[in-house]
């Protein structure tokens, strides 16, 4: 079995988004919605509300006005070949109290106006014969193909009904498919963990699903966690969970209690608006890819900054202001969509004068994206123009008519690497090593980037253009290749993010690729070159594109950079027989202690756990025996590494995952 030595990290920033000043004019996204022209009489009397929201227009959007039969939530819009206007949401009757009627009584629905912002005619249900028509968190969108969609979530699992018109009749399409990709499911449902969803009984649902069409084709999730999900192979998936949290270590965000996302793509950037319902602070975040390094904006919105305002100067002052989503049209945000009632939503009984509905607030889009869009340029000028601390250093290698540029974004901890115009020339990032080495970097979405690219890592004996080289790469459209001096040894299709890894012991050369983190590793090449003691490891971009590595990690093996494991291989589905074999590679200061135990998810009946001792290095194959296992049953999964005769309190490491058994 291979040994693993020790590790000297030679590593820079420490990958987590810094608050920055990223509106030097102060504007952020609130001050880009506009006054409500009425498309009615503002009026007070004979309609629902409290002061607070009187006078007010019972046109804009959607309601009852009167408070006859229905509350509305929820709702998006889509508009038709014939420019009409489809508000797609859910419903209840106004007999019951907001938590009866979101939770219980909730309908999906259909209304259409000739205006976007209304009055929209409620035209019913849209899945009547589907469970008695339930549906809640519902959003429409146009596909890839050309029919509808909606999507209902949080009441129902996240289920996708499909129709060639606009009206109707919806035929239910599916569930949602998840692939968690390495990730913790629970990131796209709720889990065992989520006392709430306990308790409402949801166990198993997506919540807040809200669905778009990348510019790609592929479609995209982004559900109540803001873990963004990404579908290749149609709108019921599998989606892959391709990173955590959006806002996840990002200073300036509350870590929890954020629901509410909304997702969108304009300006050239993917957007997202958060809501933090502790302090009903709503933050704005944008990222190139819609994947990764999201950066602040931010306030999106506060329903104290008058943004439900008339052009005559009438404020209506919500109480409750949630679920927001929002139209687009020509690549321009025009509208966003709120929900709304005038009391606290644990005020709003039944048969009463308070209720909700759903208000349409018009936008700046024109406005915005010339804001947007000179923050973007000015933060990429700035970006590339920094170049990598040291020891980093780029070259350009073989002719060139233009030369190449790295530039670095230290908030991301991300290099831009511009390769050079010119015939088989690349750019090359690199720095001098010596002895055995790893090297691990994340290539980031190549969908930035309008011309074919090609980027990895590299390990070659000189600077020469014939130099002896190893390249592990990932190009679009050809996916991964492992090459040894311009000559293929493995293939694969696959397609940006990815992480990749290189490691160099004596003269045998590994290449591992993973899809989600730096602990599920996938042994992908190896080779044996003789670089002699002296090389140069690195990041190249080829064929004129722009590449983006995110968090470059190279190690001389010497001395560790972390305490426990680096890597397992446990799987996310294991084998009804009880038996599971797995790898667990680890690095430690001192001789340590790893304990392996399996949990049922529902009886909570805890297997013996595996006691394995672990020298100060190396790679490790364990088997974990908890007997005969009903196929189809949750496990968790722990595995904690403590230093020899140590105690819980002193452990390097606990992780867990959700496995299931095979059926």
């Amino acid at each position: 079995m291979k040994k693993v030595g020790l590790m000297l990290s030679i590593l820079f920033g420490s990958g987590l988004v810094v608050s920055a000043d990223t509106n030097p004019n102060g504007k952020t996204l609130v001050d880009f919605f506009l006054p409500m022209e009425p498309q009615g009489e503002l009026i007070s009397e004979g309609i629902w509300g409290e002061a607070c929201v009187l006078p007010r227009d019972v046109n804009n959007g959607l309601e009852d006005p009167k408070l006859e039969n229905w509350c509305y939530w929820d709702g998006n819009i889509v508009k038709d070949k014939d420019g009409k206007y489809h508000m797609y949401a859910s419903r209840w009757t106004q007999t019951a109290d907001h938590s009866k009627g979101w939770n219980i009584e909730s309908k999906g629905m259909h209304a259409i106006s000739e205006n976007l912002l209304g009055p929209y005619k409620d035209l019913g249900e849209t899945w009547p014969q589907w469970k008695d028509g339930l549906g809640g968190n519902v959003i429409g969108l146009k596909m890839t193909d050309g029919r509808y969609a909606l999507v209902s979530s949080e009441v129902t699992p996240g289920d996708v009904f499909v129709s060639d018109s606009p009206y109707g009749p919806w035929k239910y399409l599916g569930e949602i498919q998840i692939d968690p990709n390495g990730f913790y499911a629970a990131l796209a449902r709720y889990d065992e963990l989520d006392f709430g969803a306990v308790r409402a009984g949801t166990v198993g649902h997506m919540a807040n699903v809200m669905v778009i069409t990348r510019p790609d084709g592929r479609y995209m999730i982004i559900a109540r966690n803001c873990a963004p999900m990404i579908s290749e192979t149609g709108i019921l998936g599998p989606y892959k969970i391709m990173a955590n949290k959006a806002w996840r270590n990002v200073p300036g965000i509350p870590q929890f209690k954020n629901e509410d996302p909304t997702v969108w793509y304009s300006d050239g950037l993917y957007h997202i608006v958060v809501n933090h319902y502790a302090k009903d602070e709503t933050y704005h975040l944008t990222s190139e890819d819609g994947i990764h390094n999201w950066k602040v904006r931010g306030l999106a919105y506060h329903k104290d900054k008058h943004i439900f305002r008339y052009t005559d100067g009438t404020v209506n002052e919500w109480y409750t202001v949630q679920r927001p989503t929002v139209y687009t049209e020509n690549g321009l945000v025009k509208a966003f969509n709120f929900s709304v009632i005038d009391v606290h939503k644990g005020q709003d009984a039944g048969n009463d004068n308070n209720g909700s509905k759903i208000v349409v607030v018009p936008f700046d889009g024109e406005a915005f994206n010339k804001h947007i869009t000179e923050l973007v340029r000015n933060e990429h000028k700035t970006a590339d123009a920094t170049p990598p601390p040291s020891p980093w250093q780029s070259v350009d290698l073989g002719e060139t008519d233009q030369p190449g540029n790295t530039g670095f974004e230290a908030e991301f901890n991300t290099l831009r690497v511009k390769a050079p115009a010119g015939k088989e020339s690349v750019r090359f990032v690199y720095q001098k090593m010596s002895g055995d080495v790893s090297a691990t970097v994340q290539v980031l979405s190549h969908d930035i980037s309008a011309e074919p690219i090609q980027a990895g890592l590299m390990f070659r004996k000189s600077l020469d253009s014939d130099a002896q080289s190893v390249f592990a790469s990932i190009s679009r459209p050809g996916g991964f290749a492992f090459e040894k001096s311009g000559n293929a040894v493995t293939q694969k299709k696959l397609n940006t993010p990815y992480w990749l890894r290189l490691e160099k012991r004596g003269s045998n050369i590994t290449a591992y690729i993973s899809s989600s983190n730096r602990m599920n590793w996938e042994k992908a090449g190896e080779t044996t070159v003789e670089f002699g003691n002296e090389f140069y490891a690195g990041m190249v971009a080829t064929s004129a594109g722009l590449a983006r590595f995110k968090d470059p990690d190279f190690h001389v093996w010497g001395e560790p950079n972390k305490e426990g494991i680096i890597r397992h291989t446990f799987p996310d589905v294991i084998p009804a027989d009880g038996k599971i074999t797995f790898e667990v590679e680890f690095e430690c200061r001192q001789t340590s202690d790893v304990f392996v135990e399996m949990e049922h998810v529902a009886t909570r009946r805890k297997f013996p756990p595996l006691q394995q001792r672990l020298k100060p290095k190396g790679v490790m194959e364990l088997t974990y025996d908890v007997g005969p296992l009903n196929p189809g049953d949750a496990y968790w999964f722990v595995i904690k590494t403590l230093p020899l005769h140590g105690h819980e309190s002193m452990a390097y490491q606990s992780m867990f995952k959700k496995v299931h058994v095979e059926k």
